[in-house]
């Protein structure tokens, strides 16, 4: 169940190109928006760069 809501979320931030806050583990805020996921990471843009981010390397998306 927690998968699809995950993959909701980042499905809907990707479509929409929404602007999010990433919070990482370490407690390290990224703001972007989600270019693509797959089951174990999440590419996002931040400022015009591409950014790979782990997805055990996360703690919040608001």
């Amino acid at each position: 169940m927690n998968i699809q809501i995950q993959d909701n979320l980042l499905k809907k931030l990707k479509e929409n190109q929404f602007l999010c806050t990433i919070f990482t583990t370490n407690g390290v805020p990224i703001k972007c928006k989600v270019i693509s996921y797959d089951s174990f990471t999440v590419l996002v843009d931040v400022k015009g760069k591409q950014q790979l981010i782990n997805k055990s390397g996360i703690s919040t998306i608001i």
